[in-house]
């Protein structure tokens, strides 16, 4: 992986810039987006490998747009960011296949944690899917 993108989707622009300017002075290329249309279309490009989602967006709540954006790209790891933590909604979440549940407000070695441990994950399964076929048996034609 050449370079580490990360695509972050929220509507307030004030509060998520200390943030991307954090991750982008460690080294990451950052992106934001602030509809739903727009990450769409982003996550569907493929260049983010790593999404931070803000718990709502445009009115949907972020479990009922994780399976969206994992269906579009499920190699994607989603860090959802919210200020609640109700047990129901992490478990919503969990199994719409997030990676990782952030909590407002932001602590920013958290989050950098967080994504670099996602960036961790993204390694490891390119990794198994690059070498792995060579190891499975196949038939060979008679």
């Amino acid at each position: 992986m050449k370079s580490k993108n990360i695509l972050i989707a929220c509507q307030d622009e004030y509060g998520i810039r200390p943030l991307s300017t954090l991750l982008h002075g460690i080294g990451y290329k950052i992106e934001t987006v602030k509809s739903v249309s727009e990450t769409v279309r982003k996550v569907r490009k493929g260049d983010a490998h790593v999404l931070l989602l803000d718990d709502e967006l445009e009115g949907l709540k972020a479990f009922d747009l994780v399976p969206l954006f994992k269906k579009i790209n499920e190699k994607i790891q989603v860090i959802v960011i919210s200020p609640e933590v109700p047990l129901g909604l992490v478990k919503r979440l969990r199994g719409a296949g997030i990676f990782y549940h952030a909590m407002k407000p932001i602590d920013p070695e958290e989050i950098c944690s967080a994504v670099e441990c996602a960036f961790e994950k993204i390694e490891r399964e390119s990794l198994q899917e690059g070498f792995l076929p060579f190891f499975i048996p196949r038939r060979v034609p008679a």
